[in-house]
């Protein structure tokens, strides 16, 4: 069997009565991968890893997992393990015992000590068996339920919004921790989150979900910069939708009343493009002319400082459109007030195609 092939997914659909849930999914998870599965509420992704971990039967389609048929296991026949969005730890045991009920019945005291041990230190919660779960913290917590998936060394660990309960801050770290757990323990993860920076930040891969459907599956950095669709486009991040016009062999927005160069000469008529805030350079207007390809003149109408980024609304003819500055120069021709006349730039490079 192919390590591409590690966790297949074939033909899957679920409905529930007559609400169609999933329909016909198809994946191949790879070993060891750090897999996403990202979309808004009732796009089907957490039923999706309810039926990989045996708790809803699908409807049609198989599931493989390291070349074995899994689709009719029950939950604890399957070598996973689910981390549930609430973390499920008994509040009547103490840290030790969480993480030492799942293998309590397979080995004897001084294994069972010495497996709680060891995962204990690689969470760095080893000072805190002796407590009770009211006596932790939301991130302690975390890591508890985390380790009691992974004392097991299951071949396939499911996260459902495993960082939900987190604050801010906590999260970041906690992502940077997972990253690292993941890549040590050579473990296949999959995850769900609606939260996109979290999906981006966590996966080698991700799937982009819609009403059953996947819409997209490649890296982070691929559906951010290169987007198929008009909705992933506008789903992760913030997006700038245009439309532009071929016009004696030049492409022309009305919206914007500015030509654009682009690297692909084969488009329609009219054809719809991502400019990605980060990727429009924003200078004062100082008199200059605009009449340059891709750069249009207009007006701050709104500005949100946000520490490492400054983020404007600019008016440019009649399209209102975002621009995500660096705070990287104290210079004012770098510092816009409400109000001033700029112009904004792009790169060919930056103009992507979208195919909807």
């Amino acid at each position: 069997m192919s390590n591409k092939n590690f966790l297949k997914i074939e033909n899957i659909s679920k409905s529930f009565g007559e609400i169609k849930v999933l329909e016909n999914i198809n994946l191949n998870i790879s070993k060891s991968e750090f897999f996403g599965l990202l979309g808004s509420s009732g796009s089907g992704k957490t039923t999706l890893l309810r039926i990989l971990g045996g708790f809803e039967t699908p409807d049609s389609g198989r599931i493989y997992l390291d070349g074995h048929d899994i689709t009719n296991l029950e939950p604890f026949e399957r070598p996973l393990n689910y981390m549930f969005q609430s973390y499920a730890l008994f509040p009547h045991l103490n840290v030790f015992n969480n993480l030492a009920f799942g293998i309590k019945d397979h080995f004897d005291k001084n294994e069972i000590n010495n497996k709680v041990n060891e995962i204990s230190k690689l969470l760095s919660i080893e000072s805190l068996l002796d407590r009770r779960i009211k006596q932790l913290s939301g991130g302690e917590q975390q890591r508890v339920a985390l380790g009691r998936c992974l004392i097991k060394k299951p071949k396939l660990l499911l996260l459902d919004e495993p960082l939900a309960a987190l604050d801010k801050k906590l999260r970041t770290k906690t992502q940077l921790e997972l990253i690292s757990l993941q890549k040590q323990l050579e473990i296949t993860f999959v995850f769900v989150t609606h939260d996109q920076e979290e999906a981006m930040s966590l996966s080698d891969r991700m799937a982009i979900m819609k009403n059953g459907n996947i819409l997209e599956c490649a890296s982070p950095e691929e559906i951010y910069e290169n987007p198929k669709s008009t909705y992933t486009a506008n789903f992760l991040g913030i997006a700038n939708i245009l439309v532009l016009k071929k016009k004696k062999e030049k492409y022309f927005s009305d919206e914007l009343n500015a030509h654009f160069e682009i690297n692909k000469n084969e488009l329609n008529e009219n054809h719809k493009i991502l400019l990605r805030p980060e990727k429009i350079k924003i200078i004062k207007k100082n008199n200059t002319d605009t009449k340059n390809l891709n750069s249009v003149d207009g007006i701050i109408l709104e500005k949100s400082y946000l520490g490492s980024f400054t983020r404007y609304e600019v008016k440019c003819h009649e399209r209102i459109i975002s621009v995500i500055d660096q705070n990287y120069n104290d210079d004012s021709n770098f510092n816009f007030p409400v109000g001033e006349r700029v112009i904004c730039s792009w790169s060919k490079e930056s103009v992507k195609i979208l195919e909807d």
